[in-house]
C-alpha cells in the first residue's frame, strides 16, 4: 500500500531527517548528563563515607581504641533511619560489632548484599591503627532512583521529540505539498492553453508569495509574448498577403503579355524590388524579435551621443531637401550614454525616416538632445499630419499603419523597432502632439542599471 502523499515529500523528509539529529543530540545529552549525575552521587557518597570514617576514628583516639565495639552501636542507633551498614573485625576476620555477617577483611570497596539491614549497599573497607578492619556502607537505593528517574525522563522527552516531530512533519508537508499542488495545477492549465491562470498569492509575504509573484510575472511576459506573436503572425498573414498576391500578379502577367525582352526585364526588376522590400520587411522582424528576446545584442558601451546625432542629421539633409523638407538639429556638445551604438543609431535612423516619408512638402523637422532632470531625452518633432491620441499606443505594434498612410511606402515595424531598443535600453517612449504635428521622445535614464 503506498503512503499518503504528504509523507513522501521532501519537507517531509527534511523535518524527520531534523527529528533524528535532534533526537541523537538529546541521547548525547542524556549520555552527558547521566554520567554527570552518577559520578557526582557516587562521590558524594564516597565522601559522605569518608566523614563517617573520620568521626569516628576522631571518637576512637579521645574514648580510647577499646571503645570502638561502643562507638560504633552508637553510630548504629543514630543513622537507623538510613540504611547504614557497619562491620568491625579484628586481623582474622572475626567480628567485633556491628549490623552485617561477617565479611573477608581488606582494604579498598566492597558491596554488601542485601540483609535485613537493608538493600544492596555500596561501602569501604578501612584498616584501623590497632589492626583491626571497619567497613562503612550505605544503601545505594538513591543513587539507582536517580538513574532511572534521568532515563525515564529523557527517554519521555525523545519519545515525546519523535511524535511531535512526525506530527509537526506531517503539518508542515500537508501545507507545503498545498501551495506546492497550486503551481502544478496553474501549470497544468497552463500546459492545456489557458495562459490567462495565476498562482494564486496568500498576502502572507512568504517565500512562496514571493516565489508566486515571480512565477506570476514570468507568465505574464510569456501570455504578452505568446499574444505579441499571434498578432505578428496575423499581422504577417494579412499585410504580406497582398504584395505577395502582386508580386505573383506581376510575374503571371509578364509571363503572358511580355512582348519584348526589354518589358520582360522591366518586369522582373519591379518584382526583385517588390522581393527585396519583403526581405527587408522580414529582417526587421527577425531584429525585432531578437532585441525583445534580449539576443543579438552587443554589450552596453559609452556612445558619444552628440557626434552620433550630428552625423545622422548631415546623412539625411540632402534627402529632406530633394522633397522640399527642412531638418534642424539642436545638439549640444558633450552628451554621452552607455548603450548599443548599432541600435541606437537604428532607432533615430527609423524616427527620422518617418518623419521624412509621412511629412508634406515644406514640413520643418527637428532633431535635438537635450538633459533633463538627471535624464537624456532624444526628441524628433515635425509639423506633418501627425498621429491621432487613440492611435498613438496602436502604431507601436508591428504592421500597424494609419488610413492616410496605407498608400505611403513602408512595412508598418518602424516605431515598433524603436519601441523595441528603447524597452532594451531601459528608456521611455512618449509619442505627444507637436500642435501641429507630432513629437516622438525616447527618455533615457540617469542611470542603466546593470
Amino acid at each position: 500500500m503506498p503512503l499518503p502523499k504528504f509523507l513522501r515529500t521532501w519537507s517531509f523528509r527534511l523535518t524527520l531527517l531534523y527529528a533524528g539529529w535532534f533526537s541523537a543530540s538529546v541521547l548525547a545529552l542524556f549520555g552527558v548528563i547521566y554520567w554527570s549525575a552518577a559520578t557526582y552521587a557516587a562521590r558524594d557518597e564516597a565522601d559522605e563515607i569518608d566523614v563517617e570514617f573520620r568521626a569516628i576514628a576522631d571518637e576512637a583516639e579521645l574514648a580510647g581504641e577499646a571503645q570502638l565495639p561502643r562507638i560504633v552501636a552508637n553510630h548504629l542507633r543514630q543513622r537507623a533511619g538510613t540504611r547504614a551498614a557497619y562491620l568491625l573485625e579484628d586481623a582474622e576476620g572475626h567480628k567485633i560489632a556491628g549490623n552485617v555477617d561477617e565479611m573477608p577483611a581488606r582494604e579498598g570497596p566492597v558491596s554488601v548484599p542485601a540483609t535485613a539491614a537493608g538493600g544492596a549497599m555500596r561501602g569501604r573497607f578501612r584498616r584501623l591503627p590497632n589492626g583491626d578492619y571497619l567497613m562503612i556502607a550505605q544503601n545505594s537505593f538513591s543513587l539507582r532512583e536517580m538513574k532511572e528517574a534521568i532515563a525515564r525522563t529523557f527517554g519521555v522527552g525523545v519519545a515525546a521529540t519523535l511524535a511531535l516531530a512526525m506530527i509537526g512533519g506531517a503539518l508542515i508537508s500537508a501545507s507545503v505539498l498545498r501551495r506546492v499542488e497550486s503551481v502544478s495545477r496553474t501549470s497544468r492549465s497552463i500546459v492545456a492553453g489557458d495562459l490567462s491562470q495565476r498562482v494564486p498569492l496568500r498576502g502572507s509575504d512568504d517565500e512562496f508569495d514571493h516565489l508566486a509573484a515571480s512565477v506570476n510575472a514570468m507568465l505574464d511576459r510569456i501570455e504578452d509574448l505568446m499574444r505579441g506573436m499571434r498578432q505578428v503572425s496575423n499581422d504577417i498573414a494579412h499585410d504580406l498577403r497582398t504584395p505577395l498576391t502582386r508580386l505573383r500578379q506581376k510575374l503571371e502577367l509578364a509571363r503572358r503579355h511580355a512582348r519584348s525582352m526589354e518589358e520582360l526585364h522591366d518586369a522582373l526588376d519591379a518584382s526583385a524590388a517588390q522581393i527585396d522590400s519583403i526581405l527587408d520587411t522580414f529582417g526587421a522582424l527577425l531584429r525585432i524579435a531578437q532585441i525583445e528576446a534580449g539576443g543579438g545584442v552587443t554589450p552596453s558601451a559609452p556612445i558619444d551621443l552628440s557626434s552620433l546625432l550630428t552625423g545622422i542629421v548631415e546623412d539625411f539633409a540632402p534627402g529632406a531637401e530633394d522633397r522640399g523638407q527642412v531638418i534642424a538639429a539642436a545638439i549640444p556638445p558633450g552628451l554621452t550614454i552607455d548603450g548599443d551604438r548599432g541600435l541606437v543609431t537604428q532607432m533615430v535612423v527609423n524616427l527620422l525616416e518617418n518623419a521624412i516619408r509621412h511629412g508634406p512638402e515644406g514640413a520643418h523637422i527637428e532633431l535635438a538632445a537635450r538633459r533633463r532632470y538627471g535624464n537624456l531625452e532624444i526628441e524628433v518633432s515635425d509639423n506633418g499630419p501627425g498621429i491621432p491620441e487613440a492611435e498613438r499606443e496602436q502604431v507601436l505594434r508591428p504592421f500597424y499603419r494609419l488610413e492616410t498612410s496605407r498608400t505611403t511606402e513602408g512595412s508598418g515595424l518602424g516605431l515598433s523597432l524603436v519601441a523595441a531598443i528603447a524597452k532594451q535600453h531601459r528608456a521611455t517612449l512618449k509619442l505627444t502632439d507637436n500642435a501641429p504635428g507630432l513629437r516622438i521622445a525616447v527618455i533615457f535614464p540617469a542611470a542603466l542599471p546593470d
